[in-house]
């Protein structure tokens, strides 16, 4: 079962002598820098999980939305990360973690390059640029986000000019100082030629030899087959990248700046069939995306290394007259985490239950109800029993 939106095909209508466009478009970045987010914006409609904590998506997830003729696929993908984090942070077997986000790159039409605004780095992350290195041939953009969190707006020029290599489709990105502070200023600023893409950029140029040879062998090599300290190492006095065709400021929070975004990409769409229908708006089951959705709630309220070691399932998905009835469960290896899990007096697991309900129901345009359970070893977790057998009495817990 696939997700379709109805809302959208009510209001949406395709002119069938009107040339259908589409763009797959990557979206890639360091972890937390809202990705998810973005890409729900960008869809209008929140099919991905998002949380507070880092690694929230840990595979790569489509996102779809159609308007008129154009339809633009965006592949949101796990925040670029080493091994060593994937195995001892995320505690995940699983490569895709790893791999997912090349592989939203090498199938993309364009990249959307997502920086967080607020952080003090000024140089995009050495794994990120590997793979725009590796992928030169596809053209890309650079989005700056969370700009409703940045005071002076000004200086996002300067990082601006810092994170492109002085340049932004192959014209010098010019700093100017100007009043007002606001978004359109800001857009205005950032000047647009030609689409042709230097082949050599200066920094590349300028290192030497040595360099050069180690550049060459790592880019034979797929990024999550590159060690952390071979890119960091061959990137290290690289800030940024010269072939961006264009900058974006946005606030995926607010949504400022989004729909400025989103035109741009429509303007983008290649001649060619659409990928999927009109109505879908993701590629994900609506289990699975439940499944996301508790685990990205739990992420805002447990430790981030229980959270990422929970199963959980969905058991039940069924309609009981108007009533979507779902029954998910949440498997803990051992009765101290379940505790955790299910809070003092059952609060923790009430106020996930209560945010799902009210994620899916709005994503769904459904009425529903969501039960969490949660067991140890395939059995029910019974909270009052694990308390009264370790002496826990209101006292000691301070209530």
């Amino acid at each position: 079962m696939r997700l379709t939106f109805r809302r959208f095909s009510r209001s949406v209508i395709r002119l069938k002598h009107e040339a259908q466009k589409c763009l797959k478009v990557a979206v890639i970045g360091p972890p937390n820098v809202g990705k998810s987010l973005l890409t729900n914006k960008l869809v209008k409609a929140g099919v991905a999980a998002v949380s507070s904590q880092m690694d929230t998506t840990q595979k790569n997830q489509t996102a779809i939305v159609t308007e008129g003729s154009s339809q633009l696929v965006f592949v949101d993908s796990p925040g670029t990360v080493g091994i060593r984090h994937a195995r001892e942070i995320v505690r995940s077997p699983d490569s895709r973690i790893l791999s997912d986000p090349e592989h939203a790159v090498e199938q993309a039409d364009h990249i959307l390059v997502v920086h967080d605004a607020t952080i003090c780095t000024d140089y995009i992350l050495h794994r990120v640029l590997h793979m725009l290195h590796r992928y030169r041939q596809i053209p890309s953009s650079l989005v700056l986000n969370k700009i409703d969190q940045v005071k002076q707006r000004s200086d996002l020029l300067a990082l601006t000019r810092v994170l492109c290599n002085g340049l932004v489709d192959g014209k010098p990105v010019v700093v100017k100082k100007h009043s007002g502070g606001q978004l359109a200023k800001l857009c205005g600023k950032i000047c647009k030629t030609s689409h042709e893409m230097s082949l050599h950029p200066a920094e590349e140029k300028e290192q030497n030899e040595q360099w050069q040879e180690k550049y060459k062998e790592l880019l034979q090599k797929p990024t999550h087959k590159c060690s952390w300290g071979e890119t960091k190492q061959l990137f290290a006095n690289i800030k940024g990248w010269s072939n961006f065709q264009d900058v974006f400021f946005v606030s995926a929070l607010t949504g400022e700046g989004i729909d400025i975004l989103r035109d741009h990409l429509h303007k983008l769409g290649l001649r060619k069939e659409h990928v999927f229908k009109q109505e879908m708006l993701t590629t994900k089951k609506p289990a699975i995306i439940c499944q996301d959705a508790i685990r990205a709630e739990f992420l805002n309220r447990i430790p981030p290394y229980i959270a990422y070691t929970l199963k959980i399932s969905v058991t039940e998905w069924d309609m009981q007259g108007e009533v979507l009835q779902i029954v998910a469960e949440v498997e803990c290896k051992k009765d101290r985490i379940a505790r955790i899990v299910v809070g003092d007096h059952g609060l923790t697991i009430i106020a996930v239950a209560k945010e799902v309900n009210e994620s899916l129901q709005n994503l769904l345009a459904q009425q529903l109800f969501v039960r969490i359970l949660v067991k140890v070893g395939g059995k029910l977790f019974d909270s009052l029993r694990y308390n009264a057998g370790r002496n826990i009495t209101k006292k000691s817990i301070g209530l």
